[in-house]
């Protein structure tokens, strides 16, 4: 997922073919408080390319609702034609952010179905991860805010120092079937550092991470797809499955195989419980 502000809708054309697999025009931090009126603005020129896009999605990450910037943006976005394909609700600390934003959703005279994305960027926001993500609301994806995050904190933005929130916010989503998602790396000259940052979101367990410059996009891309290697050996696995059903554990290159390693094999394909094994 790439984030472009949009107040620089003339990149659009060029973010939506950079690869990724979703597009996110941002009204809040990343567009200066002068150039936010101008921004929503501009959303109305783009509001019939929006669910026009073959093979990317478009989203837009509104701000707070608890401040006057969060509700404007949200006028301005019940005003379009179509709603996206994601709204991406920034510092979200309670169930209440995310009803209040679906309620408003409701009233758009479409009716379309647009993901929830709430954005965990506060220690109180870390803490109500379970309340949040259990609500009745519908909410498709749980993502790590580590900038703001470590604002409060006072912490560094090292991998190390921020494995705890990253692992309770993935044990969160994993538990409330939801995907979780990874902050931006805020370095985009630093290809390098991404690649070990996305590679250690990808090892954790999370679906994806954020970009914010289109050279980020391949990067990520290849850390999170998984490689020929692993759909081969996700193959054999479900391949000698049948061969051994009813028999519980059996061997696959000389490794043990049971319950858990079929259903990381599974995942690796993309499979959900009522896809049959391809």
């Amino acid at each position: 997922m790439l984030f472009l502000p949009a107040d620089k809708a003339h990149l659009f054309s060029k973010a939506t073919a950079s690869g990724a697999g979703c597009v996110v025009l941002d009204l809040e931090d990343g567009v200066a408080e002068t150039q936010k009126p101008a921004a929503r603005d501009l959303l109305r020129g783009l509001q019939d390319q929006i669910r026009e896009q073959e093979g990317c999605e478009i989203g837009i990450r509104i701000s707070s609702l608890g401040t006057p910037n969060g509700l404007q943006d949200m006028l301005r976005l019940l005003e379009l034609t179509h709603l996206p394909d994601w709204v991406f609700l920034p510092k979200c600390e309670s169930p209440r952010d995310l009803e209040q934003l679906d309620h408003l959703l409701q009233t758009h005279p479409s009716k379309e179905m647009t993901r929830i994305c709430a954005l965990l960027e506060t220690p109180a926001g870390l803490s109500n991860a379970e309340a949040i993500a259990s609500t009745h609301a519908p909410l498709h994806a749980l993502a790590f805010g580590y900038a703001d995050y470590t604002a409060e904190t006072g912490g560094t933005m090292g991998w190390n120092s921020l494995v705890w929130p990253r692992g309770q916010l993935l044990n969160t989503a994993v538990q409330n079937h939801l995907w979780a998602i990874d902050g931006v790396f805020l370095d985009f000259n630093d290809p390098e550092g991404l690649e070990d940052e996305a590679q250690n979101a990808r090892d954790m367990g999370y679906n994806g991470k954020f970009a914010i410059h289109p050279s980020q996009v391949s990067v990520i891309n290849t850390c999170f797809e998984p490689s020929d290697e692993e759909v081969q050996w996700a193959l054999n696995v479900l391949e000698q499955q049948k061969n051994f059903a009813g028999q519980g554990a059996f061997v696959v290159d000389g490794k043990m195989v049971d319950a858990p390693v079929i259903l990381r094999a599974r995942r690796v394909l993309g499979l959900t419980d009522s896809d049959a094994h391809p």
